[in-house]
């Protein structure tokens, strides 16, 4: 191969490249609506968006990658909605907490957390031997999307919605083995 066309190659493989993470941008574009959700009554937005930038350059990055990471997405996402919108919703709603400390909060995000981790265990793609990358990718998806909406109530919202993820995965993984 002589130079010209070593040139032409680089050119060619970088404007696909570029082209490949443009359309995992334009595919992750839509969970903008979600966080926004999230953000609107937010007393720490700038976690928020933290998170919400981590989700959506992970969701691009897996989409860009494509095969075993693109797998993991759509499951994740769909697990990690219930802990994202259960609680912007309750805080929407105006829930019935006192000016003390409220339980109600972090049992949402507890509930929206085994919700989503039983999706998961439905949804993502089986960790195999050799092949865990797509129910890794789907399991990073989740807990990002779940804690845009859980971040609101701090570390205990985050925690208690980790712990309802794998509350409601487990049991699910292990009957998958049988």
């Amino acid at each position: 191969m002589n130079a010209p066309d070593a040139i032409f190659e680089s050119r060619a493989r970088r404007a696909y490249e570029l082209g490949r993470l443009g359309a995992g941008a334009r595919r992750a574009a839509p969970l903008l609506f979600p966080i926004a959700l999230a953000l609107r009554g937010c007393g720490a937005p700038q976690e928020v968006l933290v998170c919400g930038g981590a989700l959506l350059v992970a969701v691009t990055l897996f989409l860009w990658r494509g095969q075993d990471w693109k797998a993991g997405v759509g499951p994740g996402i769909a697990a990690g909605l219930a802990p994202l919108l259960l609680p912007v919703f309750t805080r929407g709603a105006g829930h019935l907490c006192g000016p003390g400390t409220c339980l109600l909060l972090p049992a949402v995000c507890a509930f929206g957390g085994v919700l989503g981790g039983v999706l998961l265990g439905l949804l993502a793609p089986r960790p195999r031997a050799g092949r865990a990358v797509p129910f890794a990718a789907a399991c990073t998806v989740a807990a990002l999307t779940g804690a845009v909406g859980c971040l609101l109530y701090g570390l205990v919202g985050l925690l208690v919605m980790g712990g309802g993820l794998a509350a409601g995965l487990a049991p699910l993984l292990v009957a998958r083995r049988i």
